[in-house]
């Protein structure tokens, strides 16, 4: 339900109108410079339950700014590695991420994970697609750029995200 007075469900990390909403989406963090009270309330939100899924994101700055930010968010988590086994990946349909290649061509693109307690046994509270940008396919599936089949996997890798968030 939206909570903005446009309509719109685009809140921030510290609106208390976020904990409704089971997943957040957030894109292009090289630039993100959230303020204390969003960082804090940002960790509450994961630590409660919340997932979290980073998108669009394309070098090294980009990286290193949002695990800056992660940091102060959750101060004794860690950005892990997500291999292709991880139960994300089958939460609804199979995909082997390695195959959503970027939209602007595969440029050294994985995958990376937060979980409680740092364990990757535990629950992922965050997703991270480093150097990928999976909701181009979403946005421009319509326009023909990309080939149906890579297309209908970057959704399944979506579906898998959202399926995952409301079952773990």
């Amino acid at each position: 339900m939206p909570t903005q007075a446009d309509g719109s469900n685009v809140m921030t990390f510290d609106d208390p109108e976020l904990f409704k909403y089971p997943v957040a989406y957030i894109v292009e963090v090289g630039s993100w410079d959230p303020s204390q009270a969003e960082v804090e309330a940002l960790g509450q939100y994961l630590l409660k339950g919340g997932f979290l899924i980073v998108d669009d994101t394309r070098d090294q700055r980009n990286y290193d700014n949002f695990e800056y930010q992660m940091q102060r968010a959750l101060p004794e988590h860690t950005i892990l590695p997500l291999d292709g086994e991880h139960a994300v990946y089958d939460s609804f349909f199979r995909v082997d991420p390695m195959a959503v290649i970027p939209p602007y061509g595969p440029r050294n693109f994985r995958y990376y994970a937060m979980f409680e307690d740092n364990d990757p046994e535990k629950r992922m509270m965050v997703v991270f697609n480093y150097n990928n940008d999976i909701a181009e396919y979403w946005e421009f599936s319509d326009q023909g750029y990309v080939s149906i089949p890579l297309t209908n996997e970057a959704f399944k890798l979506g579906v898998n995200y959202i399926v995952y968030a409301h079952t773990h």
